[in-house]
């Protein structure tokens, strides 16, 4: 029987999560700051996805099918981002949506092996809380992704702020304001400096915020139960 002190010290696992998290969090924050886009600054960008794809290997991946499958995903999706970097503008628009499209497939598969682990789990620790935090961004980088695709498709789709449209002309800013509309969105705050003006766009919209209560109402509902059922199935004090 496990002692008190190992029942409580935290896992390899824990650590590795908040790894994840932070590097999410970090490629965010990072992103916007490289407004220049200069050769440099994509190597940047690119390096911060590069940490956040070591980080959801160390925490994630650890059958031989789920590495090979995220290691195809995200390697495609870096060597799409090296070429652009030296590719004539004629190729910019077409790998700029290829590079979307990998990107949100990438946040897929790794969000739908978050949920698997957060449902399998027999016991919730911290590591599942932080893994299930760290699903809820994925989503929100996921939309952030269709939003792009969805103004270089179809720029009359949004009405975009005066004091910000200068964010559209750089490949960094670019994303971050669409992966910042993409978090108003999903948390249903909205500050009116991005809206939708096509039916594409607002069916966007509401799937998102749709998706992001659905994932908030199941993963808080499981989270709640398990703890539930620790507390039932565990021994009373005193007995």
């Amino acid at each position: 029987m496990p002692s008190e002190g190992a029942a409580i010290r935290p896992s390899a696992r824990l650590t590795r999560h908040f790894q994840l998290l932070g590097a999410l969090v970090a490629m965010e924050v990072f992103n916007p700051l490289m407004a220049k886009a200069t050769p440099i600054e994509r190597l940047v960008s690119i390096g911060l996805f590069f940490v956040v794809c070591v980080t959801v290997f160390r925490a994630l991946f650890s059958t031989a099918r789920r590495r090979w499958i995220g290691t195809g995903l995200a390697g495609i999706t870096i060597a799409i981002d090296l070429t652009r970097i030296f590719a004539s503008r004629d190729l910019q628009l077409s790998l700029d949506a290829l590079l979307n499209v990998t990107a949100s497939a990438f946040y897929v598969f790794v969000l739908s092996v978050i949920i698997r682990q957060v449902f399998n789990a027999r016991r919730l620790r911290l590591d599942d809380v932080v893994g299930a935090f760290s699903g809820y961004i994925l989503i929100a980088l996921f939309w952030g992704r269709l939003y792009v695709l969805a103004w270089m498709l179809i720029p009359t789709s949004f009405n975009i702020s005066p004091d910000i449209r200068w964010e559209l002309q750089s490949w960094s800013t670019l994303h971050a304001l669409f992966d910042y509309f993409s978090f108003t969105t999903i948390t249903s705050i909205g500050y009116a400096d991005i809206t939708t003006v096509g039916p594409v766009s607002d069916a966007m919209v509401w799937l998102e915020v749709m998706c992001g209560q659905f994932y908030m109402a199941v993963v808080v509902a499981t989270i709640v139960g398990m703890k539930v059922a620790e507390a039932l199935s565990s021994p009373q004090r005193g007995n």
